[in-house]
């Protein structure tokens, strides 16, 4: 066949009614396919699974079950469709799948549809004014309230043109779909064709994909290589959003895959066993909805059995709406913003559905008021609060906008753009080339850096600062280099720390001295100039400082009173400062010198020169060249 280009506006259509109201007969009507296309369909004379046909070139049409034990299959048809047919037999009237269908195209939040009131042929007038006003009782409040009701009979032929070109009228009111960016495909079929190998279909939620494209297939973490994409019957480069599409698949056999899987871009979505939802409870219900009831959820095209837990409240009255977090038995794969349907256990009956807030999150406590208002934020529909909720997640690291991308399943220039604005609403801090961290991370990272400097001043009252190595690694939680690197900059920029030298300090933290230990640290000083250029060692000092001497030393050393040089040789900073008074005025009377002319010239013995003139070469005041050391310029300084 002719490659061609791929209609560029897809809508799908969902049949929705009770058993044997004649919905694959319409649909065979409206475009001349049988979607019974099941040797069990046919002896049965009802649809069984899910049917699908082509009206026009923009138009596809899922025919579902109607019978009460294949709701579960229904569900999994409608959660892809953009318009609905609630289908009426004139000669039965609303019955009780009628309801149920209605009810769960409602939770599903669907945009619009048609009521198709069919077999006009078997009924008389008194009985159709009848169904009428009974149908227009069933949809009074629902999505379908103002919906046009069309009279046909798909035996006769009657009102199908009608109906046609009223498909093709609710069809451009129909909102578009919210283009997230990323490859998303829940899988509805699976099969095999001679030649070609595995085809599996399903309507794309979001994103496009291409011929030769590699794709993920959930919740198993395949890679599998897209061979060929057919839309609506033509071989196609490309498929895209809202678009019915069948795949050609490389990569794994028929048999591991089934209906719930989804295809999508790699490293995108990944399965979970928790989601935070909205949930209604239909009014319908007897009783109320107790908290951990075992329930089957129905989203995208699964069917997963989970633990209801009730987040915000002791049990969920009928017609309530609350927020749930589900446990589920096996792994799901969705997105935030889904909709889904929840069914009970058995017997199985349409209970109610609702929205996907967060499909990574936490185990919650029960009834905690900060819980209930993060999914508030989350349930209001601002587009970059996910980005905020994840990045604040990440709550001991920096994160690349590539990485948070993939957490919250959108293309990275996205985030970015969510991420911008954010930055301008004083949310998120941009630090580095390409790291983000949540302002809520940053003040409760730095209040925990604050505390653990505190309790070091506390612990060491006679120490200036503490090293940022040592500091990182008292921090509880522990967290990432870069994050606590980040941190620390923001709050000496704030003036909360301070940097002396090195160490770092809680701000105007200055160790508090007795007259003892300041009597004790005059006299160490008073030693260490006695002699300045050749002063006493450490044992000496201590000797004279008595219990605290080896803490006032530290102190002396960190504060830059005193230098400690190589070898091991404590130097008074003043000394320091005449040593490179002299050794500046010897090189105003050399070009350059040897290490013994400078000792000589200071009047130092070898064992205090050498420490004392490499420390003069690190510090740029000297420069080394074999055995001479030249005096540098000050602009090389």
């Amino acid at each position: 066949m002719t490659m061609q280009a791929a209609p560029t506006r897809h809508i799908v259509l969902g049949m929705a009614g009770h058993i044997d109201h004649g919905k694959t007969s319409l649909v065979r009507a409206l475009t001349g396919v049988d979607t019974d296309r099941l040797k069990e369909e046919k002896e049965r004379g009802m649809t069984t699974d899910l049917g699908f046909a082509f009206f026009g070139n923009d138009i596809a049409i899922i025919d579902v079950p109607g019978h009460e034990k294949f709701v579960r299959t229904m569900a999994a048809g409608v959660n892809t469709v953009d318009l609905a047919m609630l289908v009426v037999a004139a000669d039965d009237g609303v019955m009780p799948q009628t309801r149920e269908h209605l009810e769960i195209l409602q939770l599903l939040n669907i945009s619009g549809g048609v009521i198709a009131l069919n077999k006009t042929d078997l009924a008389e007038r008194e009985w159709l004014d009848l169904v009428l006003a009974d149908i227009r009782g069933l949809v009074r409040g629902t999505f379908l309230e103002q919906a046009p009701i069309v009279p046909v009979s798909a035996i006769t032929g009657e009102g199908i043109d009608l109906l046609g070109e009223t498909i093709r009228r609710c069809s451009r009111t129909v909102r578009d779909r919210l283009d997230k960016g990323v490859f998303r495909l829940p899988i509805d079929r699976v099969f095999t064709i001679k030649g070609f190998g595995t085809v599996v279909a399903g309507t794309i939620l979001s994103g496009r994909v291409r011929v030769d494209e590699t794709l993920e297939l959930l919740p198993q973490g395949t890679s599998v290589r897209v061979r060929g994409i057919q839309v609506h019957e033509h071989n196609v480069q490309e498929s895209t959003i809202g678009q019915r599409t069948a795949l050609n698949i490389q990569g794994v056999e028929k048999e591991g895959i089934e209906r719930g899987n989804v295809l999508g871009s790699p490293g995108f979505f990944r399965p979970t066993s928790m989601m935070d939802t909205r949930l209604l409870y239909l009014g319908s219900m007897v009783k109320p909805l107790a908290n951990r009831t075992r329930v089957r959820v129905h989203i995208g095209t699964s069917e997963i059995v989970a633990r209801v837990l009730l987040l915000d409240r002791e049990e969920l009255a009928p017609g309530a709406e609350g927020f749930v977090q589900f446990h589920f038995e096996q792994p799901v794969v969705a997105d935030a913003g889904d909709r889904y349907v929840v069914r009970s256990y058995s017997p199985m009956r349409t209970m109610g559905g609702g929205c996907v807030l967060d499909v990574h999150p936490e185990k919650h406590k029960r009834l905690q008021p900060e819980v209930r208002q993060r999914l508030e934020r989350l349930s209001m529909g601002d587009p970059a609060q996910p980005v905020l909720e994840q990045l604040a997640r990440v709550s001991t690291a920096l994160i690349t906008t590539a990485d948070l991308a993939k957490h919250v399943s959108i293309p990275a220039d996205v985030c970015l753009g969510h991420l911008e604005d954010l930055e301008r609403r004083k949310a998120v801090v941009h630090t580095g080339q390409d790291s983000w961290c949540a302002v809520s991370t940053l003040r409760t990272t730095g209040q925990h850096i604050v505390e653990a400097l505190s309790r070091f001043h506390h612990e060491h009252p006679l120490r200036l600062g503490i090293l940022p190595s040592e500091l990182h690694s008292r921090i509880k939680p522990a967290v990432d280099r870069k994050l606590f690197d980040a941190v620390c900059l923001a709050l000496v920029s704030e003036r909360r720390l301070e940097r002396h030298g090195e160490r770092m300090a809680v701000a105007d933290h200055r160790p508090l001295l007795s007259a003892e230990q300041q009597a004790v640290k005059n006299h160490i000083e008073r030693l260490l100039l006695a002699n300045p250029l050749m002063p006493p060692g450490r044992e000496e000092l201590l000797a004279a400082g008595g219990k605290d001497g080896d803490k006032l030393l530290t102190l002396m050393i960190e504060t830059g009173e005193v230098l400690l040089l190589e070898e091991g040789i404590l130097m008074h900073r003043d000394a320091f400062t005449e040593a490179r008074r002299k050794i500046a005025e010897f090189f105003t009377r050399h070009e350059a010198g040897t290490l013994s002319e400078i000792r000589q010239f200071l009047g130092i013995s070898r064992k205090y020169a050498v420490p004392l003139l490499v420390h003069c070469d690190t510090t740029g005041l000297t420069e080394r060249d074999g055995d001479l050391r030249r005096l540098l310029q000050p602009r090389q300084r």
